[in-house]
């Protein structure tokens, strides 16, 4: 198959691109790499488009060209979603409008990526696909992103309902894995880099929020099951199993890397500002996508093991397929990747 992948130079997008080329499939990659990165797929035999899903022509060739959208765009990570208010809103509107167009217009199926983040403060835990959102006051700058995704699933299935469009939502609940960064306030890779310099860790508040972590592999596993069985218009929790307070996950990569790193508590006010609301849980029901043959593969220890061998440089991909290509586009001054 021709896959799209929309912020395909992205954390996710990269690993999603390499495994559907190590499957044979073919993959157009758009992405504007204001935080993703072309030397990712450099020789891979992804044709990477650098441009934006705000541009409209753009993204209707790339899809009439496609078998499957994927569309991973967004402003990433509440960190850099509350510093890019305006950004993000239009993003998660008017890009997401103008894959959803493309979809209905070419008649071709497409993944959304929601995220946990949808779910705000909710208590319920494990959280189900069905459980409703609670979100903070928009006084509080921290629940953009919240909001940008809730509208990319509301409109994917007004898109769905209306117009027919074959689409399928998928909420992803902190996939980590190599690849990833720290500089839009992701932990894990945070919390290694600084490990393995021996810096100290810094633990907002007493680090007693607690976190389900997901390696990237399974992740991936989630989104190819969902793809192939789950159902239109259907929306999935794609999740690992398990919990770990933030504290204790830094004493965890402290122990893992053999760091002499000390933790740091931080109170949220120094580290974002006034505007800044967080969530005290976030756990993930996954029977919806278990049903369908779901089941991660990696605990947290192997994921971390994973991650901290990319960061000391012991492995690399091994996926290379030769010939990749670099085209540009228009817009591609908005800053989204998957």
């Amino acid at each position: 198959m021709h896959y799209f992948i929309t912020g395909g130079a992205g954390f996710i997008g990269t690993h999603l691109a390499l495994r559907l080329l190590s499957q044979g499939h073919r993959v157009t990659a758009l992405d504007n790499l204001s935080s993703g990165s072309a030397d990712r797929l450099d020789g891979s035999g992804a044709h990477l488009v650098v441009g934006s899903v705000m541009d409209r022509d753009l993204v209707f060739s790339l899809a009439s060209d496609c078998d499957y959208i994927i569309h991973l765009a967004c402003v990433v990570g509440v960190r850099l979603a509350m510093s890019r208010g305006c950004e993000t809103l239009r993003l998660s509107y008017a890009g997401t409008e103008n894959v959803l167009k493309a979809a209905t217009e070419f008649d071709k199926g497409v993944f959304i990526a929601s995220s946990s983040a949808v779910y705000g403060k909710i208590a319920n835990f494990p959280v189900t696909e069905e459980d409703d959102s609670l979100l903070g006051t928009s006084k509080k700058a921290s629940w953009l992103y919240s909001v940008g995704k809730l509208v990319e699933e509301h409109l994917a299935l007004a898109y769905f309902r209306e117009q027919g469009t074959r689409v399928k939502l998928g909420r992803f609940f902190n996939v980590i894995g190599p690849y990833q960064t720290g500089s839009y306030g992701m932990v894990v890779p945070r919390f290694i880099a600084r490990a393995l310099q021996n810096d100290p860790l810094p633990v907002y508040e007493k680090g007693l929020q607690t976190r389900t972590f997901s390696y990237i592999e399974d992740a991936l596993d989630g989104l190819e099951i969902l793809l192939a069985r789950g159902l239109t218009g259907e929306i999935y929790n794609i999740g690992g199993t398990g919990e770990i307070s933030v504290l204790d996950l830094a004493r965890k990569i402290i122990a893992l890397t053999g760091s002499s790193s000390a933790i740091e508590f931080i109170p949220y006010s120094s580290a974002f500002g006034p505007d800044f609301e967080e969530t005290t849980r976030r756990i993930p029901d996954i029977s919806r996508l278990a049903a369908l043959g779901y089941k991660p593969r990696y605990c947290l220890d192997e994921a971390l093991a994973e991650i901290i061998a990319w960061h000391r440089g012991e492995t690399q991909r091994r996926i290379s397929v030769p010939g990749g290509r670099i085209l540009k586009g228009k817009n591609d001054s908005a800053g989204e990747t998957g």
